[in-house]
C-alpha cells in the first residue's frame, strides 16, 4: 500500500496515496498513520487538513490496523497542541465566539506586559508545504517604538518558516540593543514551534535550526515563547502574518516603524 509523508496538526504523518502521489480521499477524508511500523493504527482525517510533503518519496509501508477513534483522541499527551481544549477552536474554522475568546485572552496577557516588556509576534507562511515560504516579525519596545521584518525563504516548509520567524525576532532584539536581561515575550501561533522550543518535543526534522534557536533563546534570561491563537483579530499576530506573506512574495526587509 503506497504512503507519503505529510503534516497533520503540526505533526509528521503518512497519508495513503494513489499512483499519482496524491492522497486517496473518500467522502472528503483520507487515511493517515503516525508511524511507519507494521500494525500502526490508521485513522481518517479531513483531506483539507493534511499537507502532503511534495518532496517526499512514495513509500510502501507494512499493513496497519484500522483505529476506532479519531486522531485527536489518540495523540500522545506530550504532543497535544497548544491551545487545545481552550475553547478557541482552530484558525480557518474558528467561530466568531471562539475568535472573541481568543482575542480577549491575548489582550489580557498583553495588558499585563505592556510597558514592562518587549512584546513580539512571529509568524510563518507557506504556499504549499513545502512551497514558497516567508517569515514575519513585529516587535514593540517598552518605550512604544516598534520594529517589523519580513524575510523571503525560497522553498521551505511551514514549520521552518515558523521557526525562522522566531529567529527574526531575535535579530530585531539584537539590532534594537535590547538587553539580554530585559523581559521579552514572543507570541507565536505555531503549536509546533511552541512544542519543540518550550515543551521539548522530540523533533525528527529541523534539528539544527531548533538547536540553534534554543541556544539563542537561552541568552535572554527573561525571555518566554508564548502560544497565541492565530487569525483571531490580534493586531500583532495579524501584522506578523501580513509580513510573512510579503516574505512569501519575495520581500526581505527589516525596519523601525511607528507603533501601529
Amino acid at each position: 500500500m503506497p504512503w507519503r509523508r505529510a503534516t497533520f496538526k503540526d505533526q509528521t504523518v503518512w497519508v495513503e496515496v494513489g499512483a499519482d502521489g496524491q492522497p486517496k480521499a473518500d467522502g472528503g477524508r483520507v487515511p493517515i498513520r503516525y508511524q511507519d511500523r507494521p500494525g500502526a493504527k490508521i485513522y481518517r482525517a479531513g483531506a483539507g487538513r493534511v499537507d502532503v510533503d511534495d518532496s517526499a518519496p512514495i513509500e510502501t509501508l507494512a499493513d496497519g490496523a484500522a483505529a476506532d477513534e479519531s486522531p485527536a483522541a489518540n495523540k500522545a499527551p506530550a504532543k497535544k497542541a497548544a491551545g487545545r481544549g481552550s475553547g478557541f477552536g482552530k484558525a480557518g474554522t474558528r467561530t466568531a465566539a471562539q475568535a472573541a475568546l481568543a482575542a480577549d485572552a491575548a489582550q489580557r496577557q498583553l495588558a499585563k506586559l505592556e510597558g514592562r516588556a518587549v512584546i513580539a509576534f512571529s509568524d510563518g507562511a507557506c504556499r504549499g508545504n513545502p512551497g514558497p515560504a516567508g517569515s514575519g516579525a513585529y516587535v514593540v519596545l517598552p518605550d512604544g517604538g516598534a520594529w517589523e521584518a519580513a524575510m523571503h525563504l525560497g522553498r521551505a516548509t511551514n514549520n521552518v518558516a515558523e521557526l525562522t520567524a522566531i529567529g527574526l525576532v531575535l535579530d530585531i532584539l539584537e539590532e534594537a540593543d535590547v538587553g539580554h536581561d530585559e523581559p521579552v515575550a514572543i507570541f507565536s501561533d505555531s503549536s509546533y514551534a511552541n512544542g519543540v522550543l518550550v515543551k521539548n518535543w522530540k523533533a525528527k526534522a529541523n534539528q539544527a535550526l531548533i538547536a540553534e534557536l534554543k541556544e539563542r533563546l537561552q541568552s535572554w534570561t527573561k525571555l518566554e515563547v508564548v502560544w497565541v491563537a492565530g487569525h483571531a483579530g490580534i493586531d500583532g499576530n495579524e501584522r506578523a502574518d501580513e509580513l510573512a506573506n510579503r516574505g512569501v512574495d519575495g520581500e526581505t526587509k527589516r525596519r523601525r516603524v511607528k507603533r501601529r
